[in-house]
């Protein structure tokens, strides 16, 4: 397999900006809940919430000692609105990690359990309802149901799939991964461990995807939420 480079593109809810390294956590950091991590902490914990609050629900910071926390100054200024529904994952005493998907990215922070009212989704999608192309920011997986079992292709570009020809002259570094596998429940694997392995979750109209850091070079990851495209 001919793989070199992807990374995770990405943007912030309209109010808040930055998509964060995409990096594993240390273990034993629970406390953490950011962009570029959460495929990778989160893809074995996916629900669905809305949150109900009404008024300005914000995001709680995780980076000073102590948040999150109901503290004041844990508040993030990032926030969302009664109706907005997120993709969640570990709970944290009183707190769940949460990810905002929006139509260039997403944004994941800490939320108040008490301030989301959990949704349905689906224990066992069928292939059928796998399959398509999905996209986050210029990477892509493309989906399709064979039976019983789904066929995976993937392509993703470090740092993007048109970088600048003054910092990339020679274009972008390329990624792929592919494969047959059948789901088990929500999610399904394809790859080995030793190679290029990509885990996929189906979590209402979301696609989740986390990879072993071994499709290719410096940086490569497959690592996003994607939405068909």
């Amino acid at each position: 397999m001919d793989i070199t480079c992807a990374r995770l593109a990405g943007a912030a809810i309209g109010f808040a900006a930055v998509m964060a390294a995409n990096h594993a956590q240390a273990d034993g950091d629970d406390d953490f809940c950011r962009n570029g991590s959460f495929p990778e902490t989160e893809i074995h914990s996916l629900g669905l919430a809305k949150v109900a609050a009404a008024g300005s629900t914000h995001f709680i910071e995780d980076s000073d000692p102590g948040c999150p926390s109901e503290s004041q100054r844990c508040r993030d200024r990032a926030y969302l609105v009664q109706g907005n529904v997120v993709i969640t994952g570990r709970a944290r005493g009183s707190f769940v990690c949460a990810f905002f998907p929006n139509r260039v990215g997403g944004s994941a922070g800490w939320l108040r359990s008490a301030d989301l009212t959990r949704l349905p989704a689906v224990a066992a999608p069928p292939p059928t309802a796998w399959a398509g192309r999905w996209r986050d920011g210029d990477n892509d997986i493309r989906l399709t149901a064979r039976g019983p079992e789904l066929a995976a292709s993937g392509s993703a570009y470090w740092p993007s799939a048109n970088p600048s020809p003054k910092q990339f002259p020679g274009g972008p570094n390329l990624g792929d991964m592919s494969g047959v596998a059948r789901p088990q429940g929500a999610s399904v694997v394809f790859g080995k461990a030793e190679d290029c392995r990509v885990e996929l979750a189906l979590i209402g109209d979301y696609l989740v995807a986390s990879d072993n850091s071994g499709c290719g070079g410096m940086n490569v990851r497959f690592n996003g939420v994607y939405r068909r495209g």
